[in-house]
């Protein structure tokens, strides 16, 4: 009868065992090791427990456990070899093994919107200071002028009405006429026999002026 020999099992430490006994051995916390190597320290707790899909993808994980290594004083080598045991290298399991985007290719979309933007609010800048100047510019217009032109008459006073802009100065024969807070002016005119000449004018600081011009016969 042949005996029973039993084998002896080879128990291999883990990755996240080996980190997390290297720490308690130099009396270390996480958070403390986190302000240190500038890691997260959610992120050294997931290599800690091995939650490897709380880590970023690719390269950026594979780096944060070799620093983390390097740091308790073990070889970051050995700790990737014990990695390639637990993962076949390359394989759909192996978290590190995804690709990420360059770092100047990750960057470049944000900087891209940003740009966007800010040319975009440049534009309506500028935009709004050619409406502005525009408008400072423009003469303002003078409406429902009253009375008509040609007019015969045999009256010796008239009202001469209208409306303009708010801000805009209305002269009447060259006498300032006060306008209304909607633009609305009027102003009563002494007429003489014969023909009579009437000069509207509006004009704003900046602007040209707007003319209008009646003639008005008196019988």
């Amino acid at each position: 009868m042949t005996a029973f020999i039993p084998k002896r099992l080879s128990i291999e430490e883990t990755v996240g065992e080996k980190l997390r006994q290297k720490r308690r051995l130099k009396n270390l916390r996480i958070e403390d090791i986190a302000k240190l190597i500038n890691i997260r320290a959610d992120y050294l707790i997931a290599l800690e427990e091995e939650l490897f899909d709380k880590l970023p993808s690719g390269l950026y994980g594979k780096n944060y456990l070799k620093e983390y290594a390097s740091f308790l004083g073990l070889n970051p080598n050995e700790l990737l070899k014990i990695w390639q045991e637990q993962f076949s290298a390359g394989s759909d399991n192996d978290p590190f093994s995804q690709k990420i985007v360059a770092k100047n290719k990750f960057i470049i979309f944000p900087r891209i919107i940003r740009n966007i933007i800010i040319s975009i609010g440049v534009l309506i800048c500028f935009l709004y200071l050619i409406f502005y100047f525009k408008k400072v510019i423009t003469p303002p217009k003078l409406t429902n002028i009253q009375p008509p032109q040609n007019m015969l008459t045999k009256a010796n006073l008239i009202t001469i009405s209208g409306q303009s802009e708010i801000e805009a100065e209305i002269r009447i024969n060259n006498e300032v006429i006060l306008n209304n807070h909607s633009g609305f002016f009027s102003q009563d005119i002494n007429l003489k026999k014969g023909l009579n000449t009437i000069i509207i004018t509006a004009k704003k600081k900046y602007s040209g002026a707007e003319t209008v011009i009646r003639e008005i016969l008196v019988e």
